[in-house]
C-alpha cells in the first residue's frame, strides 16, 4: 500500500484523525531495530526457542503387517523356486535373493504411495 492509502486505512480502521493517523505512519516509518551484539543473538535466539520435553526412552511402534506385500513375496519367490539357487526371502515384506548362473541378485517390492492431487 501506498502511504496515503495505509494512512485512509489507520483512520477506517483505527479511528484515527489525519494528523494521528500521519504520525502513525511516520513513527512505523522510523520504528527501526538496534543491531545487536553476539551476546545478545544467542540470548535472542536462546528465547526463541521453545521448552520441549525430551523422551526419556525410545518409542517402540510397531508396524502393521501387509499381507498383500507378503504375499507377492512369496509369490515371486514361488515363482522362481526351482529356476535359480540358494533363493532366500530377507525381508517377508520386501526383499528376495537368489543366484543365478553364479551371479547373486536382489528383488526389492516397492509400494509406491498415492499422488496427493494439487
Amino acid at each position: 500500500m501506498t502511504k496515503e492509502q495505509t494512512i485512509q486505512h489507520y483512520m477506517a480502521k483505527l479511528g484515527l484523525t489525519q494528523e494521528e493517523a500521519e504520525q502513525l505512519w511516520l513513527d512505523e516509518q522510523n520504528d527501526n531495530l538496534p543491531t545487536l551484539t553476539q551476546e545478545q543473538k544467542q540470548v535472542e535466539k536462546e528465547m526463541r526457542q521453545a521448552d520441549r520435553k525430551k523422551e526419556t526412552t525410545p518409542r517402540k511402534r510397531e508396524r502393521k503387517a501387509d499381507e498383500d506385500k507378503r504375499f507377492l513375496v512369496a509369490l515371486l519367490s514361488a515363482a522362481l523356486d526351482g529356476q535359480v539357487e540358494n533363493i532366500s526371502i530377507e525381508n517377508p515384506e520386501r526383499e528376495v535373493s537368489f543366484e543365478f548362473k553364479n551371479q547373486k541378485y536382489h528383488l526389492t517390492l516397492i509400494r509406491r504411495r498415492k499422488e496427493k492431487e494439487k
